[in-house]
């Protein structure tokens, strides 16, 4: 959603999470929340990559590669998105082909999607990640930034305790 106001252009993410009468989650969609900093582990379910297993994790509605592994051409690489987005903060697990975020920002909210290719079938599952800001954080910043403010004035003032 895009709310254009007179004071800034604001943009929400929403995802929508289809639950059978029993609460689960169908197509294969999990949705995950988590607070601003935290770190973010999106499972394949695998148990162990295959040599003939070729998995590639996409995000967002135009389906950017953020991650693949094909074992047969050595392939094994995180990228950093399109905007850069993810620099330094994606990581594949070696052994089951999961991603991992690290230290998320709400700017990681949105659809993720893996497609795993093996010989018996090509599977895919999708993660709705919901990054929410860490209000914790930003009170600790307002706090520490009030008492600096509080330690400039009385040295202007010098005062010392």
């Amino acid at each position: 959603m895009k709310i254009i106001n007179k004071r800034a252009t604001i943009y929400k993410r929403f995802c929508v999470t289809v639950s059978d009468a029993f609460g689960a989650e169908t197509d294969q969609t999990k949705a995950i929340s988590v607070k601003e900093g935290e770190d973010v582990a999106l499972r394949t379910g695998e148990t162990e990559i295959q040599t003939e297993d070729d998995i590639l994790w996409v995000f967002g509605d135009v389906d950017e590669i953020i991650a693949e592994i094909n074992l047969n051409v050595k392939i094994f690489k995180t990228y950093d998105g399109d905007d850069g987005r993810f620099r330094d903060r994606l990581e594949l697990d070696r052994y089951t082909g999961s991603l991992i975020i690290r230290n998320s920002k709400t700017t990681d909210s949105g659809v993720y999607t893996v497609k795993i290719i093996n010989k018996r079938a090509t599977i895919y599952k999708r993660f709705c990640v919901t990054v929410s800001e860490n209000l914790l954080h930003y009170m600790k910043i307002i706090v520490s930034n009030i008492l600096l403010l509080g330690w400039i004035g009385c040295v202007l003032k010098r005062c010392f305790f």
